[in-house]
């Protein structure tokens, strides 16, 4: 054995397809250098850091950090003390396993410790027989003593049963031991038959390696078994850290805390092996809590997505996979060793890496091209990867005269006709230059991912959108509970195309009507129906949010493919919500290319309202900026704002009162009931009360001194909400009492303290929103025109609107 396993690696060495290393080329992604040669880059098929957590920079800084605090290691047997990590990452993975877990060095050391101590000398264990290398190792020390071992062929339960029922006579506990996710073929334990056997036979125990389904399946990524099934209370779990989890290290899964423990005491590499080293933990740490957010349902779904589209590909291209499954793993038989010497040799020339199944790990006459697929990869690597070998598979089996039939008469695998996979894909395959990222909220998407494209365009941050989420969900009326939509679409390099984010919400149909139509339409509603000509909307951004939404990369060639495929999202979107019309909002005016494109994908333009900001802040006191304006504009300020200027007290509120933040919103009422330029629903007091308990908001309020105010009680008679980015002031929302107005101009005098507290901050612009363009104007704001795209199912309400309009004019 030893002598085979020898001659048949060290071959491949010769050949260049085993024992190869990276060079000294960085790694950040699918590609790597091998060797160390530059003319040797290729795609990377043979990893399994399945989620790509490795290049995850919260990982990277829990490393960093760690090492920071214990050096490069905290060198002393866990018996005696251990780094603190350890108690965190445990309490981290039982939430993750719901189970009670303990941390060990490496999952083969967790075997060597576990297996022993809790099979006993009266106890039996049946091995499946293509279980992991490193269970049969700790099954070795036990066998050594005595214990009664034996195999069974892979996942046949039925022979399984028969040998439960013999061994039950003479043993006092059967010991099932197998994988979740079989290293080599990548097929799966059959997890109901296994667990039917557990109720059905007291005897029973399942010992299960899960490396390769940790993270990949399950709520929170616990894996292929534990997603399928809670742990039962027979049953013992192995994970690795060292696949998805992109750490290193393992854990041993219990169901009781007493199982726990004594395994933390008497586990023998528990007590006398070197532990994880601080990075290591560090890394696990922050992985671990990557599991317990959204992030990993939405790394699993881009997972899933391309192996699904993998085994469409295989399907198309008829290549002989050995076992079809949902996990990330493929293994391509070509039976013979000298086949698959070839065919890896050619794949790298291709300029793709990956793995020879050979000899020990399967059968001699079983060897073949084993892949898998992580999120690093791109719909377009797999399909080029997909086609090279298929290409070099057919003309390798004859330059050997071997045939496919061959191949599945070597595996035992009837040679089935295999589905046409042509007509079963398009959708697939038509975003195969794409990675598509689709995330029902902002917790599934990275945050500088987020802010990098879409951080400074608005109030629309990783931030800002967790602040919409929170606002607009559980609400009471239905107009404030809005459904989120995140898109990014990235080509085949991994650079972003398109970044985006929907909302889909009741709108007035009248939003952007006259306001004398308006008018009218409030009055039926407020006598017949709160929801008369409204309209359920999927719109590009949001009605709290106001710039351009969209972003689209219109220097890379694939710009319209891109928008193309959004365009396809939004309509799938618009059925399944039963959305009445779509909407894309705020775009630049102007775009003759877009808006061709637009009318030829069924949209039409609507000029949106303008907006205003003011970028010339390079001014340091008061006269500096007034005299940057016009000599109008100098005049309005010095009459209209200056001249009241020390007549106000202003405070950055922190910390308001209930009382404070009802005034507040009353405030905001105020200004809400007074036009229906721009006619929206009122927003909820819940946005109110979650803008002042966040970090991003600042909150401006305007108090009138004591000999202007003689009520009994002073209060604010002007307030603005505003939402801070690192470049930008984005003024939001105001409220105002009108009493107060004419006399000490409460909203000009807002606007400027909004304006004088931006250039304090030092920002580069502050953003002032739609409508009152005359007084913006007047405080050095220019204007900014942007135009919508609108579709909609039918043209009812817009029609009941013009017919209105059209009366209004004439009378």
């Amino acid at each position: 054995m030893i002598d085979t396993v020898d001659e048949i690696i060290s071959y491949g060495a010769k050949k260049d397809v085993l024992h190869l290393n990276t060079g000294n080329f960085k790694i950040n992604g699918s590609k790597i250098f091998l060797n160390g040669e530059i003319n040797k880059e290729v795609v990377n098929f043979g990893s399994c850091s399945y989620l790509g957590l490795e290049f995850d920079a919260r990982l990277k800084q829990g490393a960093k950090d760690a090492i920071d605090c214990y050096g490069t290691q905290f060198s002393c047997s866990r018996t005696y003390i251990s780094a603190r990590y350890y108690k965190e990452l445990e309490v981290l993975l039982g939430r993750i396993f719901e189970a009670h877990a303990v941390v060990t060095p490496t999952t083969t050391l967790g075997h060597i410790g576990a297996i022993p101590l809790f099979v006993g000398s009266n106890d039996a264990v049946i091995l499946d027989h293509q279980v992991h290398n490193s269970v049969h190792t700790a099954v070795n020390l036990i066998k050594s003593k005595g214990v009664h071992t034996e195999l069974v062929r892979h996942n046949r339960m039925d022979l399984l049963e028969e040998r439960i029922k013999e061994l039950r006579q003479t043993h006092k506990k059967i010991w099932y031991m197998a994988d979740g996710i079989y290293s080599m073929f990548g097929d799966a334990t059959p997890v109901e038959e296994v667990y039917q056997l557990l109720e059905k036979y007291p005897e029973f125990h399942f010992y299960v390696d899960d490396a390769h389904g940790m993270s990949c399946f399950g709520k929170n990524g616990r894996g292929y078994v534990l997603g399928k099934k809670a742990i039962h209370e027979r049953m013992i779990v192995a994970v690795s850290f060292a696949k998805a989890f992109a750490t290193g290290g393992g854990a041993i899964i219990f169901p009781n805390e007493e199982m726990a423990r004594r395994f933390r005491t008497c586990g023998g590499p528990m007590i006398f092996s070197g532990p994880m080293q601080p990075s290591q933990l560090g890394a696990a740490i922050a992985s671990a809590k990557i599991h317990l957010s959204d992030d990993i349902k939405l790394f699993q779904e881009q997972l899933h997505s391309s192996i699904k589209y993998t085994n469409s590909l295989i399907k198309k291209y008829e290549l002989p996979l050995i076992s079809e499954s949902e996990s990330p793993v493929f293994f391509i038989g070509v039976s013979l060793p000298k086949i698959g010497y070839k065919m890896i040799t050619r794949m790298i020339n291709d300029g793709f890496f990956l793995n020879l199944g050979i000899f020990s790990a399967v059968p001699m006459k079983n060897t073949g091209v084993r892949f898998t697929i992580t999120r690093n990869h791109s719909f377009k690597e797999i399909e080029k990867m997909i086609q090279a070998l298929s290409r070099n598979l057919r003309e390798v089996l004859a330059e050997e005269n071997f045939s496919i039939e061959e191949i599945y008469k070597a595996f035992k695998i009837k040679n089935a006709p295999q589905e046409k996979l042509v007509e079963l894909a398009p959708s697939v395959i038509s975003e195969n230059d794409f990675e598509i990222i689709h995330a029902k909220s902002i917790t599934q998407i990275d945050k500088r991912q987020w802010d990098d494209y879409m951080g400074e365009r608005g109030s629309y941050n990783w931030e800002g959108m967790k602040f919409l989420e929170k606002s607009f969900t559980g609400n009471e009326k239905p107009e404030n509970n809005w459904m989120f939509d995140y898109f990014i679409v990235k080509d085949a390099l991994k650079n972003t195309v398109l970044s985006t984010f929907l909302t889909t919400a009741i709108w007035k149909d009248d939003m952007l009507s006259p306001e004398s139509v308006s008018i009218k339409i409030e009055a039926e509603r407020a006598e017949k129906d709160p929801y008369y000509l409204t309209s359920k909307v999927l719109s590009v951004g949001s009605l709290l949010t106001e710039g351009n939404h969209l972003f689209l990369d219109k220097t890379s060639p694939l710009w319209k493919d891109a928008l193309h495929l959004l365009l396809e999202k939004i309509n799938r979107l618009q059925e399944e919500y039963n959305a009445h019309s779509t909407f894309l909002r705020d775009l630049a005016q102007g775009d003759s290319e877009m808006d061709g494109y637009m009318v030829e994908n069924g949209y039409f333009k609507v000029t949106m309202p303008l907006s205003h900001q003011i970028q010339n802040l390079d001014w340091n006191t008061k006269e500096e900026y007034v005299q940057t304006l016009s000599y109008k504009s100098r005049q309005h300020i010095r009459k209209d704002v200056l001249r009241h200027e020390d007549k106000y007290e202003m405070e950055i509120v922190k910390n308001p009162s209930q009382e404070e933040i009802q005034h507040f919103y009353n405030l905001y009422l105020n200004v809400k009931g007074n036009g229906y330029k721009l006619n929206t629903y009122a927003l909820p007091l819940k946005a109110f009360e979650n803008m002042v308990t966040s970090p991003n908001w600042e909150i401006i309020s305007l108090k009138l001194k004591p000999e202007f105010d003689n009520r009994p009680e002073r209060k604010a008679v002007a307030v603005i909400f505003n939402f801070v980015t690192e470049t930008a002031y984005n003024a939001m929302v105001i409220g105002l009492d009108y009493s107060f107005q004419e006399e000490f101009k409460c909203y000009r005098q807002t606007l400027y303290r909004t304006l004088m507290r931006t250039r304090e901050l030092n920002k580069k612009v502050l953003r002032l929103g739609f409508s009152a363009s005359f007084e913006k104007k007047k405080l050095g704001a220019t204007t900014v025109e942007s135009v919508a795209y609108m579709q909609a199912k039918d043209n009812y309400s817009m029609a009941v609107i013009e017919s209105m309009s059209a009366l209004q004019e004439k009378r």
